[in-house]
């Protein structure tokens, strides 16, 4: 079968863009400052950020409040090459490191499951949102309860990391055959990340607490089913499992 330049420069573009969503879902960090240049990222250039800290004398460090135990954590200094779980998440300092998505925990809750799976949206879309959410939690709580809670960057980073995943989840979308079946998620997750990015925009506290507790419930509760995580309640797919 003859392919035209045109033809074969798409087939190779769709490829490239697949191996992008896949890994940026699942390696975050490493995968965001690898692929930046290759993704189309709306705004300003996307850079990552690990500020410097003072760990002597840190008043965050003394606060674990907020992390639960539910939150994989920091430096963000992780490889392809590594396997999920393969280091201890904090060092001697008790400070928590980035860690990578763990696929072998997806649990999906009743209320979301329908929209993800055969049917509606494809293993890829379902990958890709857990990614996320456990990613960009794992920053939320960083941020808010300090470096023993989860790694550590600056608001206006986070605003770019958030939009570097739902950058990608849109990417996705437009390549599901059957996004029309997974429209109420789909929506409520582009407007869950949009809230995210405007709260870490105007940096209000407030505002981004309430965005921590929803991304923490769709992480830890709808997507892992940790039964060692509080539950806020605070997305409407909320669920009680069957004991």
């Amino acid at each position: 079968m003859d392919f035209s330049r045109k033809s074969l420069l798409t087939l190779t573009g769709a490829v490239v863009l697949a191996g992008i969503i896949i890994v940026g879902g699942i390696y975050g960090p490493t995968a965001w400052k690898v692929f930046r240049g290759q993704a189309e990222v709306p705004e300003d250039q996307v850079v990552i950020q690990t500020p410097p800290i003072n760990y002597g004398d840190s008043e965050a460090g003394n606060n674990t409040e907020g992390n639960n135990g539910d939150s994989s954590a920091t430096t963000g200094n992780v490889t392809p090459n590594s396997t999920p779980n393969s280091e201890s998440t904090t060092d001697s300092a008790g400070i928590k490191k980035y860690k990578e998505p763990d696929l072998s925990l997806l649990n999906l809750a009743p209320s979301v499951e329908e929209y993800f799976g055969e049917g509606a949206l494809s293993d890829a879309a379902r990958t890709l949102a857990f990614g996320a959410c456990w990613n960009i939690h794992q920053y939320a709580d960083g941020y808010l309860y300090g470096i023993t809670a989860g790694p550590q960057m600056n608001e206006d980073d986070i605003r770019k990391y958030i939009i570097f995943h739902k950058t990608l989840w849109e990417k996705q979308i437009e390549n599901e055959v059957n996004s029309n079946r997974a429209a109420t998620f789909d929506v409520y997750f582009r407007n869950l990340l949009n809230r995210g990015i405007d709260a870490f925009d105007t940096k209000d506290k407030v505002r981004i607490e309430q965005f921590h507790q929803e991304i923490h419930d769709l992480d830890t509760h709808l997507f892992r089913d940790d039964m060692s995580s509080r539950v806020y309640g605070a997305t409407p797919f909320a669920t009680k499992r069957s004991e």
